[in-house]
């Protein structure tokens, strides 16, 4: 009889046994699929950011186009301010397009200041600028 509840003691002994290790590899697991899913987080927040970077960029080189044309064809030309809404960009946030003409001292040449935000309004919103020196030509007509 003894050596029955030995044997017996001993199955228990082992089946706990078994029951921490597949407990330990689960948890392995879960932590291995946390840090996964941690991982893809991140990399999915880092490509909006680079989305959103790439877009204020775009409304950047637009705003200097647009301010380099209206300037050179206008001497009166002071400058405006313009937003898009979410569906004319790429509808997910709106964006806005600051254009300053500020004279130089000199009078011959002037200033294109272009600052482009976007998302527009937004905590994380990215904002970048230009600044570009113009001669200060007046249309011949």
């Amino acid at each position: 009889m003894k050596f029955h509840h030995a044997s017996r003691t001993s199955f228990k002994r082992r089946r706990a046994g078994v029951l921490i290790a597949a407990l330990v590899c689960l948890s392995i697991v879960m932590a291995l699929v946390g840090c996964m899913l941690l991982a893809a987080l991140q990399a999915g927040r880092q490509l909006h950011v680079q989305r959103d970077l790439r877009q204020c960029e775009l409304l950047l080189a637009a705003g200097v186009a647009r301010a380099v044309n209206l300037a050179s064809n206008s001497a009166e030309y002071r400058g405006e301010k313009w937003r898009m809404s979410a569906e004319q960009i790429i509808g997910n946030a709106a964006g806005e397009v600051t254009i300053e003409i500020v004279p130089d001292t000199g009078g011959e040449k002037r200033q294109l200041l272009v600052v482009a935000e976007y998302p527009l309004g937004d905590v994380a919103s990215i904002r970048r600028s230009q600044t570009i020196l113009d001669p200060f030509t007046r249309p011949t007509r």
